[in-house]
Order: structure tokens, then sequence, then C-alpha cells
């Protein structure tokens, strides 16, 4: 592997959480009779770039912002559909870094009482070692203030680093902390007009993966081995 340590952002690099927010917006914009003054697409395209990108939109308030956000980290029964669900590989190469000697850690805005449930549901808990979360209330990302202070608390050498995310944001807050940057889950289309082009949004980024199949490869993480786990499982539920 090309780096020890792998600190991950959650929303939209480990789990597809695009579709259900997006829904849950759209959602309250109809309730609120904004949606006719946007579209699917430009919302979406915002929601790429960063979640407070959604205040351009016309029409939109800090209450309605705030309710979204509300409703967008609800759990268990009350969760929201569509459900938001690991990407396909996810699990499989936060196991392979764990079996290759490498660690796992999480960078998140997210709140540890929702981000905690999900880990848990899905059977993600046991890949990390540490996660920093919206509870700590250090800067938004791209400031490196949390990753620095995971670094602190768990001995990290940011020289053997790499934060990955799927938004410009992750991948500078690394740069900004002194490690590698990445972004994964990154999609080819340009984003919204108003944000810059991808080859701004990529400039200073050491890696771009549009998965995380491709990363791994670019990693050098071996997954293979959860190939011959599964074919084992497989057997034994013959």
């Amino acid at each position: 592997m090309r780096f020890k340590n792998y600190i991950w952002d959650f929303d939209g690099t480990l789990f597809n959480t695009y579709i259900h927010e997006l829904t849950v917006l759209w959602n309250l914009m109809e309730k609120h009779g904004i949606d006719s003054m946007n579209d699917p697409d430009r919302v979406y395209r915002l929601m790429r770039v960063g979640y407070s990108e959604i205040m351009k939109l016309p029409g939109m308030t800090e209450d309605i912002y705030y309710e979204f956000r509300g409703r967008g980290l609800k759990t268990g029964n009350e969760e929201l559909f569509p459900k938001i669900l690991p990407f396909a590989d996810s699990y499989r190469i936060l196991a392979a870094i764990v079996s290759s000697g490498g660690k796992n850690y999480l960078y998140t805005h997210r709140d540890s009482s929702s981000l905690s449930w999900y880990l848990r549901e899905y059977g993600f808990d046991s890949f990390f070692s540490d996660a920093v979360t919206a509870d700590e209330n250090f800067p938004a990302k791209p400031c490196p203030d949390g990753l620095l202070e995971l670094c602190r608390r768990n001995s990290i050498d940011p020289s053997v680093s790499i934060m990955i995310g799927d938004r410009y944001i992750d991948g500078m807050a690394g740069k900004n902390a002194g490690m590698a940057g990445a972004l994964v889950n990154y999609p080819p289309e340009l984003p919204d007009l108003s944000s810059p082009s991808p080859d701004a949004l990529r400039r200073g980024i050491d890696y771009t993966a549009e998965s995380l199949a491709e990363f791994a490869r670019q990693m050098e993480i071996d997954m293979s081995f959860m190939n011959i786990m599964k074919k084992k499982d497989q057997k034994n539920h013959d």
C-alpha cells in the first residue's frame, strides 16, 4: 500500500448519501413552494460542491436549510427514503486496508450519533481506529483543524497518511494538514457553472478516482483476499 493511514470522509465517499439527501431537500422545497425556481440537476450539482452551496438556490432560507439538515440525519426507523447505503466496494477496501496492516479513520461533518448508527448497522464499526465528527465543533473543511487533532491524539504521521473524500474540500483539508489528498466517486461532469471547473477543482489534489475500486488500484491495495472469503462464505452456505 502507498500509505499507512487512510482518513475517510463519510457522505458520498463510503456511503451513497446523495440520492437520499436530494430527495429530502426536494420534498422540502416542494413543501415550501420553491421547487419551480430550480431543477434537480442544479440542486445535485450544488450539493456535490458543498451543502452550504444550497443557500444559493432562489427562495432558500436558513430555516429550510436547517430543516433539511435535520431530516437528512434521521436514522433507524425515522430514516427517510430512499435509504442511505454503502457503496459496493466500501466494505472490501476498508477490510483490505486493515488486513494489510493499515489503519482507517474518519473525518466527517456528520454528527457522531448518526455516524455510529450507520457504521453499526452495516458492520463497518470495527474498521476504524478513531473519528472526528461535527460534535467536536472544529472549523469546517478545508480547514485542517479536525485532521490535526486526529493526528495528535493518534500519533499519526501526516507523511504516511491520506485524506479521502468526494469533494474538493475533503482533499484540500488533507493537503492543508500536511498529508496527501484524494477525490473518489468524483463525477466527470462539470459542477454547477458558478463553481470551479474540474481542472481547477483537481488542482493540488494528489489522486482522483471515479470509484473506490479505481482508488484501491492507485493505492496498490490488494482486495483479492476478499474475493476468496466471499467464495468461502458462498460455499459454506451451499
